[in-house]
């Protein structure tokens, strides 16, 4: 005869699963939530969070070329930021969708402290802040979040230099005339 008041730890009931699998759904649903609710873009345009994560990736990625002057900076950020949203809006919907996602959830603390390591908003961390971020996104085991990174730092990258008003600050002449 089966004693069933000695339960072993590795068979889980069902009871157990099913509040597991509430539990679970429970929290997804809540961050798929957050993320909605702060996403990167909301009809065409970025949206606070969006900004605020794509100003953190670009001090981060490209801020060394940026100027020093203060003004200067912030004029020439909130020009790639700009250019940043019309080049977002030429992409095909489901790569809008996808970096909408992205900039989703970093946008967000959980997601963002998952993803990074990074506990400050993107606008109030520092320098150094910016770019352990990106290391421990780069170097992570996970292949979802090293993809992550390469994808935000592209997208950074091309909107950056494909405007020819920044070349002057890379070195970048422009085209040889021939």
């Amino acid at each position: 005869m089966v004693d069933r008041s000695i339960d072993h730890p590795l068979q889980p009931k069902r009871r157990w699963f099913l509040k597991t699998a509430l539990a679970i759904g429970a929290v997804g649903g809540a961050l798929g939530t957050l993320v909605y609710w702060h996403r990167g873009m909301s009809n065409g345009k970025l949206t606070e969070h969006g900004r605020d994560v794509l100003r953190g990736l670009t001090m981060a990625i490209v801020g060394p070329m940026l100027p020093k002057d203060k003004a200067q900076r912030e004029a020439i950020i909130e020009g790639h930021l700009a250019h940043t949203e019309t080049f977002l809006n030429g992409m095909p919907n489901v790569l809008q969708i996808q970096v909408n996602a992205l900039l989703g959830l970093l946008g967000n603390y959980p997601t963002r402290k998952m993803l990074t390591g990074m506990g400050a908003a993107w606008g109030e961390a520092t320098e150094d802040e910016l770019a352990q971020a990106l290391e421990t996104m780069r170097l992570n085991p996970l292949p979802s979040t090293r993809l992550t990174y390469q994808v935000l730092r592209s997208l950074v990258c091309m909107s950056f230099y494909s405007n020819s008003a920044h070349w002057p600050l890379t070195g970048y002449p422009g085209p040889v005339q021939i």
